[in-house]
């Protein structure tokens, strides 16, 4: 079993990574791979979270198209795609001091565990993990429910849920974590909405932000019920 003075699961895309260059570059080449027209850039804007074949399908997409689609994205992705992103500021720093604290650091991500590892070791992130989930690229664990439930297992942390804090940018952060009774912290840097946001239990505005709430949840001035 991990153990630390507290668990923190982390979200990739949105939360420690900017990689929407990436991400948004490979959809447009999904999308014309099967000559299927481009969205508007609102639109566009919110594809990085929930797993790219869902919203293939969403744009009203056969199972055979989406399918040919996300073969394109994943090609493209592999091609160098997962290099167009960067970390986001303050939180390489982040993670380095928590690391020094004593935290249980892990990913829980729906990128493909490749890309994500990659990425990470980049940008100098990897090192300060004490776990890396993340999605399957061909393989049933894509939700976020999923990937959560294979890091619950593969670290012993279930039954666990009151001791961890889930912190991501989009609603599919949320609702997965709740599934699993933990709470959320919605960084505002990433790619939801205020709406999205709304439904976490805390909101971080930057790295300094969400230091001061995950401090003060896992000392229980937040009202943790697992520690009142």
């Amino acid at each position: 079993m991990l153990v630390g003075v507290s668990i923190i699961f982390l979200d990739v895309d949105g939360t420690l990574i900017d990689s929407f260059p990436g991400i948004r570059a490979g959809f447009l080449h999904a999308l014309d791979s099967i000559g299927w027209p481009h969205p508007d850039e609102e639109t566009i804007a919110r594809i990085p979270g929930p797993p790219m074949e869902v919203t293939l399908r969403s744009l009203g997409m056969s199972e055979e198209q989406a399918d040919d689609a996300f073969a394109a994205y994943l090609d493209h992705t592999h091609r160098g795609g997962w290099a167009d992103a960067t970390a986001f500021p303050g939180m390489l720093d982040l993670l380095r001091t928590w690391k020094e604290q004593g935290h249980t650091l892990c990913t829980a991500t729906s990128k493909g565990e490749a890309f994500a590892r990659r990425i990470l070791e980049r940008e100098g992130m990897i090192d300060h993990l004490d776990f890396l989930g993340a999605a399957q690229e061909n393989g049933p664990r894509r939700a976020k429910k999923d990937v959560i439930d294979h890091v619950l297992e593969q670290t012993g942390l279930s039954g666990r849920s009151s001791d961890i804090l889930m912190v991501g940018d989009r609603s599919h952060d949320i609702e997965g974590a709740a599934h699993f009774g933990i709470d959320t912290v919605a960084v505002t840097w990433g790619y939801g909405t205020p709406e999205e946001w709304a439904a976490a239990r805390f909101t971080a505005h930057d790295p300094e932000e969400l230091e001061g709430i995950v401090h003060d949840w896992h000392a229980g001035v937040l009202g943790n019920p697992a520690r009142d």
